[in-house]
């Protein structure tokens, strides 16, 4: 499988057109992504995002069920699996990589997959150069 894998915080600010986070030509390109069915999210998104919600961290505007039923059924983003390969994978990861579990399991989605983390992550983009993902910024 090819393509990109959205980390957390890059669905949130594309599903709310956040245009001070990420450029219009990022916009652009997850659009066209979009269209050749390249941009996957992974369910452990909407366990971060619960976490986060939850947590008073940030809010939305409607539910998170909502949020996912309508960003995963409309061909706006297909869903990377999760996999017992991709846990097992999250527990063993080579190289250095913090044990936050969230930034665990979507590195190792990525790595499963052959999908490129498209993140603002320091330590994610970090462990992308120790050459275990491919990662980049919006």
């Amino acid at each position: 499988m090819n393509g990109y894998l959205l980390d957390t915080h890059i669905w949130i600010w594309i599903t709310n057109s956040v245009a001070d986070r990420v450029s219009s030509h990022f916009f652009a390109e997850v659009e066209e992504w979009q269209r050749s069915g390249l941009v996957y999210l992974s369910p452990f998104s909407c366990w971060e995002l619960g976490l986060l919600v939850e947590a008073r961290h940030i809010s939305l505007d409607q539910s998170i069920e909502i949020l996912w039923d309508r960003d995963t059924n409309h061909d706006s983003f297909r869903i990377a699996e999760l996999t017992g390969r991709i846990l097992v994978e999250s527990n063993r990861l080579p190289g250095d990589l913090h044990h936050d579990p969230a930034d665990r399991i979507l590195a190792a989605t990525a790595r499963v997959n052959s999908l490129t983390l498209i993140t603002r992550d320091k330590r994610l983009l970090d462990y992308a150069k120790q050459g275990h993902i491919k990662a980049r910024k919006p």
